[in-house]
């Protein structure tokens, strides 16, 4: 049978889309362009159209059929919100099938800008390009036909768009290094611009400013929003695909038999991961985790706060509670870093969830209190800044441990991807529950016909609030300690560098310990860039005719002054961990 190679030929095959980045180590210029700035193109994409749709589709409804003269619900829009749960589950049957698939293309690619990075250039255009039509037209231009319109984009975003986008967005750090302290890194980079940086403009401006202020009575600025953000997202993806390298993948190719560390029988890949304590761990977690978000989709906080909290009278509620509530976790989020390499990552999550469970008690004995719902929204966000900045490293370490047991590397390959369409099964006879069940309860998104729900209705909205975070909460609390991959990490990386090295010496290669390789890389980029400046210098005083050898004298001059003040601040710094170390032996 012959063996099929996915892009090995053609433009992902030419220099054209290498990567920038040359380095075995970790650059800044790669954590800021391609994990930092980069990224936010498609997650500002991504979470304005996860943050939109359901409250489009329940806005444009309310619009389309209205409540009669009595107030009674328009039977049209109950039974399309029959029509929209039964799509959503539908579309996560279809995602299964796309999993697998997602999986197989990366099984059979064999392609010299790795595995991850060329399906997710060509699969984000897709998603920006559909992530607007869904917005694009109403039933005012097309009618009954409308209602099929929207159903098939959203099935097309929510299978062929974003899949692929959910797959790639952690594992591209987990195949970027080995390292776990660039691993850890690189995840909060990633975390910090998809929590908060997006979580600032989705929540803040777009939630608490957008929806009330302009897009609750403006169904056509839908659109242009979304046109205005896919117009910034394309040179952002180019940013973040140009500033991302496959390491790993690199070295588990150079270590394969055949050059291709994706040629992997499906038997073996299920046993490697099936076998793994820690792997199997966090993905009971994350299917529990998966089956809330699935139910709760988009809008359980922003009907919330107003019904709740007031927000359908008073219109800056939402930014009232995201300001306190959120942004304090936001400026929270810079301390995650330092106390995870302090406390560890499993630890700190622990920690974290331990005050969700606190924050959700709280608010949901009192849930239309607002200083309790607010002291119980601060707790509840502040707990939460492990989970969303630095939680998912865990599962990074966790492949490193498979590799180290089984000598794969499994990432995005079709056994993790059948275990992917597995989760996609358990969550599809939740997916837009809520929704539905708020529809069936007769509930109006207009406040016009609807300013003040029914007291079922309400009590619907504070369960779903809270109640499933205390669930997910007890359930971490009871099984991350046994999540210990951590204490693992120095034995695991030093015999996946054992193996490196016998395979590159085996070819005929020439071995550099990577501290050896990483200063040899630092004293060519410092060579290179002393080159630029001067050349950079010359032209300059040339243009402005000054003496070359003067203001070069002044620029060194300078640099040493710098290096002292780093030199002293650095002796200084050393001298007090001493102090401190003889301190501790007294």
């Amino acid at each position: 049978m012959k063996e099929i190679d996915l892009l090995s030929k053609g433009i992902f095959n030419s220099k054209l889309l290498d990567s920038r980045v040359k380095t075995r180590a970790v650059t800044r210029k790669e954590k800021i362009f391609g994990h930092l700035i980069g990224p936010l193109g498609m997650i500002f994409i991504v979470n304005t159209i996860a943050a939109l749709v359901e409250k489009f589709f329940m806005q444009m409804v309310g619009l389309t059929y209205p409540a009669g003269a009595d107030g009674t619900a328009n039977p049209m829009a109950a039974a399309l919100g029959n029509d929209y749960q039964l799509v959503m589950m539908i579309i996560k049957f279809v995602v299964i099938g796309v999993s697998v698939l997602n999986s197989w293309l990366l099984t059979h690619t064999k392609c010299r800008q790795g595995r991850l990075r060329p399906w997710y250039l060509i699969f984000s255009f897709l998603t920006i390009i559909i992530g607007v039509l869904i917005f694009l037209f109403s039933p005012n231009i097309m009618g009954e036909a409308y209602w099929v319109y929207f159903f098939i984009l959203l099935a097309c975003y929510n299978t062929i768009g974003s899949t692929y986008f959910y797959v790639y967005k952690d594992m591209i750090v987990s195949v970027s290094t080995h390292d776990p302290k660039e691993k850890a890194q690189l995840t909060f980079m990633r975390k910090l611009c998809w929590t908060l940086i997006s979580g600032i403009v989705i929540g803040l401006i777009v939630n608490s400013v957008l929806i009330p202020f302009w897009l609750q009575n403006d169904i056509k600025g839908y659109a242009i929003l979304l046109i205005a953000m896919s117009v910034c997202a394309v040179p952002l993806l180019l940013v973040e695909y140009y500033y991302t390298k496959e390491r790993v993948i690199e070295d588990a190719s150079l270590e394969a038999k055949d050059g291709n560390a994706n040629n992997i029988p499906l038997k073996e890949q299920l046993k490697a991961l099936l076998s793994n304590r820690f792997w199997v761990i966090l993905t009971v977690i994350a299917t529990l985790q998966g089956i809330i978000d699935n139910f709760k989709g988009g809008n359980v906080q922003y009907y919330y706060i107003q019904y709740l909290l007031g927000g359908n009278t008073n219109a800056s509620m939402q930014m009232i509670y995201t300001i306190i509530a959120g942004v304090p976790g936001g400026i929270g989020a810079f301390i995650i870093y330092p106390l995870s390499k302090k406390f560890g990552i499993k630890n700190l999550t622990i920690g974290g969830y331990a005050l969700v469970l606190l924050g959700s008690v709280i608010g949901w004995c009192f849930p239309d209190q607002l200083v309790p719902a607010l002291i119980g929204g601060f707790l509840r966000n502040m707990g939460w800044l492990p989970n969303s900045y630095i939680f998912i490293t865990l599962t990074f370490f966790a492949f490193d441990d498979i590799e180290f047991r089984s000598g794969l590397r499994l990432e995005g390959l079709l056994g993790v991807g059948i275990i992917g369409a597995i989760q996609s099964l358990i969550y599809a006879p939740f997916a837009g529950g809520y929704e539905s069940v708020l529809l069936n309860m007769n509930f109006v998104d207009n406040l016009e016909i609807m300013p003040d729900p029914a007291q079922n209705i309400k009590d619907f909205m504070t369960l779903c609030f809270y109640l499933f975070d205390i669930i997910l909460s007890a359930t971490v609390i009871v099984l991350l300690p046994f999540v210990n991959v951590e204490k693992k990490l120095p034995e695991i990386n030093k015999e996946l560098l054992r193996r490196k090295k016998e395979a590159v010496l085996a070819k005929g290669g020439t071995w550099i310990e990577p501290e050896e390789q990483d200063r040899i890389e630092r004293e060519q980029a410092a060579k290179e860039h002393e080159e630029n400046r001067i050349a950079d210098l010359k032209e300059l005083c040339a243009k402005k005719g000054l003496d070359f050898e003067t203001e070069n004298n002044k620029y060194l001059a300078a640099e040493a002054g710098k290096q002292r003040k780093r030199e002293e601040k650095e002796a200084a710094k050393k001298a007090k961990q001493e102090a401190k170390a003889a301190k501790k032996k007294k």
